[in-house]
């Protein structure tokens, strides 16, 4: 019987381990979203992926890859992100919808690459989102004699 027990608890805990990636709760991100990640509006609901993010410095400079996951659909977020980043003071660069949508925007001397594709359905998500910020580059070409 202890056998069996002790089976049985050890192939639970094994099958734990392959859930998912690893996730921030979701009030824990939502909580401290400002002091990560500044100005820059989300949705509701997103879970920060803490294995596959890094983020560097905090606020409205921090700079880095942030990967997200949310129970919304793809064309919900697109259109969210094309929305609420130009009120929030970004400029619409570039924005293409697919299957892997991407959106490029710019605010003062930042650049934002926001990928928005399907959840992979191992962790109950309809949608990741994976937002990149880089600083612009200030290096300029001299001109060609």
């Amino acid at each position: 019987m202890r056998i069996a027990l002790l089976s049985l608890a050890l192939l639970l805990t094994g099958c734990a381990g392959v859930v998912g990636p690893q996730e921030s709760e979701g009030n824990d991100f939502e909580n401290n979203q400002k002091q990560l990640v500044g100005d820059m509006p989300l949705p509701q609901g997103v879970r920060l992926v803490t294995d596959q993010s890094l983020i560097l410095g905090g606020g409205n400079n921090w700079a880095g890859r942030m990967v997200l996951t949310i129970p919304q659909a793809t064309n919900e977020l697109f259109a969210y992100f094309r929305q609420q980043y130009p009120e929030a003071g970004w400029t619409l660069i570039s924005s293409a919808r697919a299957k892997n949508s991407i959106l490029v925007l710019n605010k003062q001397d930042r650049t934002a690459t926001i990928e928005i594709t399907e959840g992979s359905g191992l962790v109950n998500t309809k949608s990741q989102i994976t937002i990149t910020i880089t600083p612009r580059s200030t290096v300029t070409e001299s001109p060609k004699q």
